[in-house]
């Protein structure tokens, strides 16, 4: 009988240092995709726009994202499925299998339904962007501008949310401004939680300097 309890005992501790050892090579990355970690700018927007209340954290395993929600797959350098659009044209990085960072870029006006950019020769092929409207939502969606300089032919500016989310706002004149006759304003937003996957290293450290982040 003692025997047997010593085996079972034995049995019992050899599966907790193995349990042990495994936790202590599970991989940073994945420990964190664990936690709850922040809501990709623009997602509970998109969430209700479609009515089912789901949206994409970043961290989060790209496996989770709908099949349904994937509108094209994107380069990455000479890289092809590490990058995708989502059917928001936001595009979602992921590098390592985790989201990382998101793109989307906000004109006043775009093609019509049906119509590529690249067909756009007119002003009855573009219509008014119904989402350019969250610009003027960014201070609540992005958090509030900390920094902003001047870059290429416009502007960059920071804002970083309590959450930890940051993005990178470049403003530039609008693509069709010559066909509208009109001076409009795009807005690239790229949003990361780590600056390393934030794109622009050079432009980066200024603004998170200004920021108090440097």
């Amino acid at each position: 009988m003692m025997g047997a309890l010593k085996l079972v005992f034995s049995r019992r501790a050899c599966c907790a240092v193995l349990g042990m050892a495994m936790m202590a090579v599970v991989s940073p990355r994945v420990a964190q995709s664990a936690d709850v970690t922040p809501v990709m700018p623009f997602e509970k927007y998109f969430a209700d726009q479609r009515g089912d209340g789901k949206f994409l954290r970043f961290n989060a395993f790209s496996g989770e994202i709908p099949g349904k929600r994937i509108k094209a797959l994107l380069r990455s350098g000479q890289v092809i499925g590490d990058r995708i659009l989502l059917a928001e044209d936001v595009a979602v990085y992921f590098p390592d299998g985790y989201i990382v960072q998101s793109q989307t870029r906000f004109g006043k006006y775009i093609p019509k339904v049906g119509l590529k950019a690249s067909s756009v020769v007119k002003r009855d092929h573009l219509m008014e962007n119904p989402r350019y409207a969250l610009v003027g939502n960014f201070d609540q969606i992005l958090g509030k501008e900390c920094a902003r300089s001047e870059y290429a032919n416009g502007f960059a500016a920071l804002r970083i949310k309590r959450d930890g989310v940051m993005s990178l706002v470049l403003e530039t004149s609008g693509l069709y401004d010559p066909l509208v006759d009109e001076q409009t304003t795009t807005y690239t937003v790229t949003s990361a939680v780590q600056s390393v996957f934030m794109g622009n290293q050079g432009l980066m450290p200024e603004l998170l300097l200004k920021c108090g982040r440097g």
